[in-house]
């Protein structure tokens, strides 16, 4: 018997008012059918406490324990999901998020564990652990076979403040990626994990795609040229990605992709902004979807942890308290079908971008 939640816990199900964009009935019939067997390089398909204060948080963080949103899931038109880890943290604090994780799937009906794409199934939605950050690894690349050997199957090379391995985005200054980042990209593509470089710096992540072997996977974030901030990438980055046959994850954390200069405002509409440019400049071949998201208030999730909202100077403040069309892993990929069927792209195209673009390079490391 499954034991009870440690804390209150949001719904994975209509928690916030739908936003679909407006199709007629062929459409939505279109719509539907393209918002099927999709995958999410990045998103945390867990259930935050509600109410999500510093108290409710810290008690679940303190439980150790995860809950997938399987109903939420079972909606969401996904065939796979990387759930990710939060970034920092110790290397046991990794393992046991792991554990956590294929934990809360053994009781789950519509979602399943998976270490390998040969294991994603007809139905049901499959989950790969995910790392955001290899800081827990620290200098030891050991820590990648135990990681691997635990089940994760996604890491970042560093998150903002860098690493040993390389440059962060938040860095002022990007020293590249070091003959240790060198090493363990190397050793990703010999064990089958995914390089991602979403919060490594513009220097580094250049470097690594020179000197991957295998796709570089940028598994959430969007374009600076449509949102001038360090943590989209600038297009010389997105193109030497793509050049790896890797993948562009276009997220919608609030605040991250942006695209409206005259005001605080992100809904779904400033997303597709993004993943519209990157295809334009890349090709749709090498876009993907990472939203970045959970179940439960995102930005709460910021003043329960104490981390700063998102904020440019310079640029508008953030004024949504959530990103309608994208607020969630239940709605992303629907909601996504719709406005690209709305926005007169094609069944080939759209299907691409929704999942077959994730499918052709995660079948060749995985």
């Amino acid at each position: 018997m499954t034991a009870p939640p440690v804390v209150p816990l949001a719904t994975d199900v209509d928690r916030v008012p739908a936003h679909t964009p407006p199709l007629s009935a062929a459409q939505r019939d279109r719509s539907a059918r393209l918002a099927r067997d999709a995958v999410s390089l990045h998103d945390h398909p867990v259930r935050l406490p509600d109410p999500l204060t510093p108290e409710s948080w810290a008690a679940l963080a303190d439980s150790g324990r995860q809950y997938v949103g399987d109903a939420g899931l079972a909606r969401s038109g996904l065939a796979a999901v990387f759930a990710s880890k939060l970034a920092g943290g110790t290397l046991d604090e990794a393992l046991a998020y792991a554990d956590a994780l294929t934990a809360s799937l053994a009781t789950a009906r519509h979602a399943y564990r998976a270490v390998a794409w040969s294991e994603v199934r007809e139905t049901g939605t499959a989950v790969f652990a995910a790392l955001e950050d290899l800081g827990p690894v620290g200098t030891d690349l050991s820590g990648l076979d135990t990681l691997y050997a635990k089940g994760f199957r996604s890491a970042g090379l560093a998150y903002n403040a860098g690493s040993a391995l390389a440059g962060g985005l938040g860095e002022a200054t990007d020293g590249g990626l070091t003959a240790l980042g060198r090493d363990a990209v190397r050793r990703m593509a010999e064990l089958g994990m995914v390089v991602d470089v979403a919060h490594v710096g513009d220097v580094s992540t250049v470097d690594t795609a020179r000197y991957a072997t295998g796709p570089v996977v940028i598994s959430h974030a969007g374009a600076r040229a449509v949102w001038p901030t360090p943590r989209m990438k600038p297009d010389d980055v997105l193109r030497a990605v793509a050049d790896t046959d890797g993948l562009i994850g276009i997220e919608a954390a609030p605040g991250s992709t942006r695209s409206r200069r005259d005001g605080g405002g992100h809904t779904l509409d400033d997303a597709m902004h993004h993943l519209e440019y990157c295809a334009a400049l890349v090709g749709v071949q090498h876009v993907a979807l990472g939203p970045d998201t959970f179940f439960g208030d995102h930005l709460g999730l910021y003043d329960a942890a104490g981390w700063p909202r998102p904020a440019v100077p310079g640029l508008p403040d953030l004024d949504a308290e959530y990103v309608a069309g994208m607020e969630n892993p239940g709605e992303a990929v629907g909601n996504t079908a719709a406005w690209l069927v709305a926005h007169g792209w094609s069944d080939t195209d759209i299907t691409a971008a929704l999942g077959g673009n994730a499918r052709r390079v995660l079948g060749a490391v995985l």
